[in-house]
């Protein structure tokens, strides 16, 4: 069951606080907390981060918002003349409708608000819910003559209301405490309990003269704490440094090395690829998991990400062309790193491809209209092909029947079909044409150039004209093309076992006698 971080309530406190707080981290949530007046920790709108601060600030922030506020001192409070609901104003935090109005001005600006009774007990310092009670039962003044008080004699409000004052006061000390407090309090309610403009300054006299001596105990004390903790410190900080040192190294090479295994691995490899490979067909996202679930994820990779990880990169790589997952923090930045540079590969690949094959269709192959219209109708259910207009393949249609008239590329061709299209008519002949060449090649196209008619040498020609490669990639290319030869040639004539038996005579190494 989802849990409330935040109740409207405590958000508009918050929001109405926080010019006088002016807390960092909750400046940065400000803009979320604007927009969602209720947060659950199940809010898909929270990241994972935000959450956190939330649930570890929340009580924090509220406590340091009740002390920012402070009773208007000039209208304190008011109730409403009226019996109707409906004439009543509404509370600035839960937006109810009260009678019972309390003005609460902000200390550092003197933004009014007007607030009902149950949401001061519950918003409010205890400060202002003790000089509620004076305003209301005894003296409307009250406010006016504390805030004439506090500013002869700005201690008091710490010796009231600062759970936190003395902390480093003896325990011994700690009953002159408790005199000063009580005797502070007796007088100073005493004073606003009934309206008049003389401070009580003989009364006061005694109990801040011995809260001054204590002030100074407790500094004393302060200090004589930080000496014995510093001489700790110095003792423990080369031992504890190096033992530090070493448990960081030694975690972070342990985390290097596990990381730097999967990367390697050949199932974190193809998996990845695979992903990669579906990311590129820009699927819609429940197609895209569908297929996802046909690819069997390694064990390890399975604890770095799930589906709907990778259904959200999916997406962003689909709208922006890359993957950033700034969303999802609690996937490893390499895996996010990897996956990107992957898709991107393809993709760039893909484009070429198509890039090669639509010039192909278009320019660089000897086909009829049928034959044309055929490649350039499959080259259209691709992604990259749907990225054209019908008046483009209109135009691919005829371009090489309108090349003799006028070799120009159409002007309302997009900007990066008419780049590829220059590169690979920059790269033809001076008359005549040829094929755009593809800078890779897989297994299932060499086999299309395989027929039992051909021999080497014109399998080899068809390839240059289709293809080229780099040329480590050529070369291993090139030299399986005719080891399939001789090895075709060897099973016709029967001669397949001699071959190897021979060949494996040759590979083997020469003992010196």
């Amino acid at each position: 069951m989802a849990t409330t971080i935040l109740t409207p309530a405590e958000n508009r406190f918050l929001q109405l606080s926080q010019p006088a707080l002016q807390l960092t981290e909750l400046t940065r949530v400000m803009p979320l907390l604007r927009d969602h007046p209720t947060i659950k920790d199940s809010s898909d709108f929270l990241s994972r981060s935000t959450r956190q601060l939330l649930l570890d600030q929340r009580v924090n922030w509220l406590v340091q918002g009740s002390d920012v506020w402070k009773l208007l001192a000039r209208l304190p409070y008011a109730i409403n003349a009226s019996d109707r609901r409906a004439d009543w104003h509404h509370c600035a935090l839960c937006h109810k409708p009260v009678r019972y109005e309390y003005h609460v001005v902000l200390r550092t600006d003197g933004h009014e608000i007007l607030v009902g009774s149950e949401c001061v007990k519950k918003f409010m310092s205890d400060e202002m819910q003790y000089l509620m009670t004076i305003t209301t039962e005894d003296n409307f003044h009250a406010v006016a003559q504390y805030d004439d008080l506090t500013a002869q004699y700005p201690q008091v409000p710490e010796i009231l209301w600062d759970q936190k004052a003395l902390p480093h006061l003896p325990q011994q000390h700690r009953r002159r405490q408790h005199w000063v407090k009580n005797g502070t309090k007796t007088t100073v309610t005493g004073y606003l309990k009934h309206r008049q403009q003389i401070l009580p300054e003989t009364q006061l006299s005694p109990y801040l003269a011995e809260y001054t001596q204590l002030q100074a105990v407790d500094r004393q004390m302060a200090e004589r704490q930080q000496v014995q903790q510093q001489h700790a410190v110095q003792q423990q900080a080369q031992l504890a440094e190096k033992e530090a040192a070493a448990a960081w190294q030694a975690a972070d090479q342990a985390q290097l090395t596990a990381e730097q295994q999967l990367r390697a691995s050949t199932s974190y490899q193809t998996y990845l690829q695979a992903v990669a490979a579906l990311m590129v067909q820009h699927l819609p996202l429940p197609q895209f998991k569908q297929r996802l679930r046909g690819s069997t994820m390694p064990p390890a990779l399975g604890q770095l990400v799930n589906s709907y990880q990778l259904g959200v990169m999916a997406t962003e790589f689909a709208r922006a062309g890359q993957i950033t997952a700034t969303r999802l923090q609690i996937v490893p930045r390499y895996l996010v790193a990897d996956l990107n540079r992957f898709s991107r590969q393809l993709a760039a690949q893909r484009q070429r491809d198509w890039d090669d094959d639509v010039f192909n269709a278009a320019l660089g192959f000897e086909l009829t209209a049928d034959q044309r219209r055929q490649r350039l109708t499959q080259l259209r259910d691709c992604w990259e092909g749907r990225q054209l207009s019908d008046a483009c393949y209109a135009t691919l249609l005829r371009l090489r029947e309108s090349w003799q008239q006028s070799p120009v590329i159409p002007a309302t061709w997009p900007e990066k079909l008419r780049q590829a299209f220059q590169v690979r008519l920059a790269e033809q002949p001076a008359t005549g044409w040829v094929p755009a060449k593809k800078n890779h090649v897989t297994p299932s196209q060499l086999r299309q150039l395989i027929t039992p008619q051909a021999d080497f040498a014109t399998v080899a020609a068809q390839y240059h004209r289709l293809y080229a490669l780099p040329a480590a990639t050529e070369a291993v290319t090139l030299s399986a093309l005719h080891r399939y030869y001789l090895v075709k040639a060897d099973q016709r004539a029967g001669r397949a076992k001699a071959t190897a038996k021979l060949v494996t005579e040759l590979l083997k190494e020469t003992v010196d006698d």
